[in-house]
Formats: structure tokens, C-alpha cells, sequence
């Protein structure tokens, strides 16, 4: 009698995937077919959702959340700067994760496009093209500019704040210690921006919109009273954030040794889908370049609106940013050589620290010139503006480096080249 050999099980399948992967890896996948900065905004902050109940829930909450505000308006009138705790909220969720900034805006703008009450816009017609576009359009600027406080300042300063890590081959703890302290200056940085931006930018909420001209003193007040307190949230909000992230790479870095550390193991399989997703090229980065660049500074004229008081302001603030880019761009061969690459191993902080010094030095007598004779246009703001995006643009040349995979080493798709469109944030999110 012959035995019969025992055959070999087949290997256990993968557990399945929490519902919360759906929204913290599903929808980053699919969007980064269309725009990679659309990918990295929805899945910046997928920390969150190594828990995969806070996961699954925290992202729908936001957006119902942002809804609600909208439509309720509790504690605002006209525009929701006038809100000092709804500007401290998105501070902090954007700080948290931008993801769920994003979230958060996108529910704002449907709540306040459709369920909120503009007792000034009621009889707005549709065949009144100048006033319908005016107004409306004044509304989709000012949820970018809360976009860029809930979910561009997160994707700012990681991306910047990479910019000072220290060699690979630095010890553990200094490098933990610079991202730490790099990723919290840097969000401090740019909140404080906002806050001094915002009363000029909402701007159009109001000139384009028929409620007198100029922003209300309560628009622009708690920015300008208690913009430190906006700044505080963000920098705390970033400080939580970055220590959760610490903390996870130490888990993930003893679940990879082969220890017990389940929040270390839920965040390598989370990342594990982005890395063995394969390459994708963004509808986007398929437009030539040329197209690109002229949309960016289209994108950047528009959020300036509120400085313009006459159309041809805004085609000469267009013209000037699309050839500093073009300037900046692989379609102009400038060939700086050695020189670019400094100016490139320079922080982009600290360009833009520098940029600030010419143009103070430019604004000031500016300014006076205006304040002397009495001016009340917004002008000067604007020239202002425009040097110092035309001088950070200048100071962020292309180098031409040889042949590329078109990303280069630090994973940031480099200019005229499109990147695979994978979402930067989905590979080392926690040990940054």
C-alpha cells in the first residue's frame, strides 16, 4: 500500500481591510488619476486612522461638521472670519490633518452655497452675469482661503520643513528632534502668515458683493485682535500631531523587528498599499507645461482679488507671475550650474525669510509715499505682494541635473515632469 504525500495547505489569505481604508487609501488612489496635490491633500494626516474606528468616522464628521457651521452660522454674519473660534477650529484640524481640513472646507463651502442665508443675494439673477459671477465668485475665494489655513498650511510645512532634515546617517534621536521642532517653526510660520493675509484677501467677499465696499470691522477683527491666538491653535494642533507621528514610528519600527506593537503594524499595512499601488501619471501633469504655469498664475491673480480696483491690475499681476514661473521653468534655458544647485540646498524657509528683507526694504518707502499723499487704493499692497512671489519664484530655479525618472531624490515630482502620482504622504508618514 503506497501512502499518499499530505499536500500543502494554501497560504491564508490577507485579513481584510478596514472600512476606514476606503477613505484613507481608497480615495487618495483614485483622485491621484486626476491631480497628485489632490492625492497628498486627502491623505495628509492618515495617522488618524491607525484606529480604524477614528478612521472610518473622523472624516465624515468633519464634512458634516463644516456643513452645519454653514448653514447655522453661529457666531457670523457676513463671512466666517468674523468667527474667532471657527478660524481657531480649522487651525487645529488642518494642524491635526490636513485630510480632515479638507473635509471640514469641503462641507463648509456646500453648507454655505446651499443651506446658508444670504439675505443679500436672494434676488442675485443668473442672466446678470457681471453681479452673479461677482458674488458668487467672491464666495469660492474665500473657502480658498480657508482651504489654505486648513489644508494648505499642513501640506506646506511638511513639504518645508523636510527641507532641513539632517543626513540618513545622523543618529535617530537628532533627526526625531529636527522634525519635530522644523515641522512646529514652520507651521507657526505659515499660520502667521495667513493671519496677516486673510483681511486683505476676503476682500472680495465684500467689494464684489454689494455689502458696502470694504470688510466690516468684525471681518477682519479677530485676525488682526487675536490672530496670535489662530497661531497658537496651529502650532499646538502641529505639536500633537507631530509627537502622535513619533510615537508611531517607534511602533512601526518594533512591529518591523518583529515585535508586538498593533498601531506600528496598522500603519506599515497602511503604507504598504501606497508603496506596491502602481504608478500613475495625473490627468494634470499630462497638460504641457506652458498650460500649467499659466494656470498657476491664474489660480494666484484670483486669490489676489482683493487688492485689485480695476481690471487691467489683475492682467498686469497675471503677466508678471506667469513670467517670473516661466523664468523659474525648464522652458527658458537658463542654465545656472553651480549656482542653482546652492540656491536649491538652501532651505525654501529661509529663501523666504530672505525675499522678506528687499522687499521690507522696498515697502517701506512705498508705503510712505502712499501714506503721505493720502491714498486709500490698495496698490502698494499689491506691488508689494507681487516682488515678493515674483523674487520666492526666482529663488526656486530649475537646475537641469541630466536624465531623471522625473522625481528627484527627495520623492517631490520635479518641474516639467510628471510625477507617477502617488500621494507622498501615503510612505513615511509616521516616521516623519
Amino acid at each position: 500500500m503506497t501512502a499518499t504525500p499530505l499536500s500543502t495547505p494554501p497560504p491564508a489569505p490577507p485579513p481584510p481591510a478596514p472600512p476606514a481604508d476606503a477613505i484613507w487609501v481608497g480615495i487618495p488612489l483614485r483622485v491621484r488619476r486626476l491631480s497628485a496635490g489632490l492625492a497628498a491633500a486627502t491623505v495628509d494626516g492618515h495617522w488618524v486612522a491607525v484606529r480604524p474606528l477614528v478612521g472610518l468616522l473622523a472624516p465624515p464628521i468633519a464634512l458634516l461638521a463644516g456643513l452645519v457651521v454653514a448653514a447655522v452660522q453661529p457666531g457670523y454674519e457676513d463671512v466666517y472670519t468674523e468667527a474667532l473660534w471657527l478660524l481657531i477650529l480649522a487651525a487645529v484640524l488642518g494642524g491635526l490633518s490636513g485630510a480632515l481640513g479638507l473635509y471640514f472646507t469641503v462641507g463648509f463651502a456646500l453648507g454655505d452655497l446651499v443651506l446658508a442665508d444670504h439675505p443679500n443675494w436672494r434676488f442675485v439673477r443668473i442672466d446678470d452675469l457681471e453681479a452673479f459671477a461677482g458674488r458668487y465668485g467672491s464666495l469660492l475665494i474665500s473657502y480658498a482661503l480657508m482651504g489654505l489655513l486648513a489644508v494648505g498650511v499642513p501640506i506646506a510645512a511638511k513639504s518645508l520643513a523636510a527641507d532641513f532634515a539632517p543626513p540618513p546617517t545622523s543618529p535617530r534621536a537628532l533627526r526625531l528632534l529636527v522634525a519635530v521642532g522644523a515641522y512646529v517653526f514652520v507651521t507657526g510660520v505659515l499660520v502667521f502668515s495667513w493671519v496677516q493675509t486673510a483681511p486683505l484677501l476676503v476682500r472680495p467677499v465684500f467689494v464684489w458683493s454689494g455689502f458696502g465696499g470694504a470688510p466690516t470691522v468684525p471681518a477682519i477683527a479677530p485676525m488682526q485682535e487675536d490672530g496670535s491666538l489662530i497661531v497658537l491653535a496651529g502650532v499646538l494642533a502641529a505639536a500633537v500631531r507631530i509627537a502622535a507621528q513619533a510615537w508611531l514610528a517607534t511602533q512601526a519600527l518594533t512591529s518591523a523587528r518583529g515585535g508586538t506593537a498593533p498601531a506600528g503594524a496598522r500603519l506599515i499595512a497602511i503604507e504598504e498599499r501606497f508603496r506596491t499601488s502602481p504608478p500613475v501619471v495625473p490627468a494634470l501633469s499630462r497638460l504641457p507645461l506652458a498650460v500649467r504655469l499659466a494656470g498657476r498664475a491664474a489660480l494666484l491673480t484670483i486669490l489676489l482679488s482683493g487688492l485689485y480696483s480695476a481690471y487691467w491690475q489683475a492682467g498686469v499681476t497675471f503677466l508678471v507671475l506667469l513670467g517670473a514661473q516661466v523664468l523659474a521653468s525648464p522652458l527658458v534655458q537658463i542654465r545656472m550650474g553651480a549656482v542653482g544647485r546652492v540656491i536649491n540646498r538652501v532651505p525654501r524657509l529661509v529663501r523666504l525669510l530672505i525675499v522678506l528683507v528687499p522687499v521690507y526694504l522696498i515697502a517701506t518707502p512705498v508705503m510712505q509715499f502712499f501714506l503721505d499723499r493720502n491714498e486709500t487704493s490698495f496698490i502698494p499692497f499689491l506691488l508689494v505682494t507681487v516682488v515678493a512671489a515674483v523674487l520666492m519664484t526666482l529663488l526656486s530655479p530649475t537646475v537641469d541635473s541630466g536624465p531623471s525618472d522625473g522625481r528627484p531624490s527627495d520623492g517631490r515630482p520635479s518641474d516639467g515632469r510628471p510625477s507617477d502620482g502617488r500621494p507622498s504622504d501615503g510612505r513615511t508618514e509616521g516616521s516623519r
